[in-house]
């Protein structure tokens, strides 16, 4: 394995920046080396030079997507950060009073725009069944950049320790239990479209949100791009539709539209 040196890590990390919108700083070098060298290795490549131009050089996508895979981060739970859907299920009215085309279409579109392995989608999608019940069509698209997370998160397939993170009367609900592992029921998957989706590229879609979600992710991006996510998400809201973020972002010296409703929450 040859020596990985600065001008590596500024390399891969500006690769990074340009197609993810994420930000590995200088403390993180230690983090980038080893996440190259297990790839490398599985890949048997010894130079990290020779490695870098395999992603830059056409014939090699897949090593490229498995290279993203790899330096995205997939920490999430079930009912993380649990406020956001008891706000949901407590201030349903509130939810149908400001936004007409929910009444009007009896249909809630929602977008959960960094899903991971898919337990937020499916917490959301668990939320909006109990709150409305048969009341609305509920649609959710969920995305990832991570093909990996993705395929994992169409699965539904999730280890039986998931017990210490969702009310029993959920789990006995909307899961079913197998020998080694709970799967999320039809009742609730058919509900959700997951999609490989890189928040760095237009927005493609044709019809506008009444909930989007995209919580602890800007906190990966700079400044400039978290501003330009911040635009592109209020254009892509329904008038009078709520846009959720994690309780570790801040909107401070952001500029935006959004009516803030309390810590987290924002209206359109």
């Amino acid at each position: 394995m040859s020596l990985f040196k600065y001008n590596h890590f500024e390399k891969f990390s500006k690769l990074i920046y340009n197609n993810l919108g994420i930000v590995i700083n200088d403390t993180k070098v230690d983090m980038l080396k080893n996440k190259l060298t297990k790839l490398m290795n599985k890949n048997g490549i010894k130079s990290y030079d020779e490695f870098y131009e395999f992603l830059l050089q056409k014939g090699h996508e897949e090593l490229l997507i498995n290279f993203f895979d790899e330096m995205t981060i997939n920490k999430t739970d079930f009912f993380r950060e649990n406020y956001h859907f008891e706000f949901i299920k407590q201030k349903k009215n509130f939810i149908l009073e400001k936004n007409h085309r929910i009444i009007r279409n009896r249909e809630l579109r929602a977008w959960s725009s960094a899903c991971s392995t898919g337990e937020e989608a499916y917490s959301l999608a668990i939320t909006l069944k109990e709150a409305f019940g048969d009341q609305l069509i509920i649609k959710i698209l969920a995305t990832d950049v991570s093909h990996r997370v993705v395929s994992s998160a169409i699965n539904g397939i999730y280890p039986l320790s998931i017990h210490e993170e969702i009310d029993r009367y959920y789990l006995g609900k909307y899961f079913i239990r197998n020998a080694n592992h709970y799967q999320v029921s039809d009742a609730i998957r058919e509900l959700i479209t997951f999609r490989v989706f890189n928040l760095t590229h237009p927005f493609p879609f044709s019809n506008t949100f009444d909930l989007i979600l995209c919580r602890n992710v800007m906190i990966y991006f700079d400044a400039k791009f978290q501003q330009t996510l911040l635009q592109k998400f209020y254009q892509q809201l329904t008038p009078g539709g709520l846009f959720l973020v994690g309780h570790s972002e801040s909107f401070i010296n952001r500029q935006h539209h959004f009516k803030y409703i309390q810590p987290t929450i924002y209206l359109k």
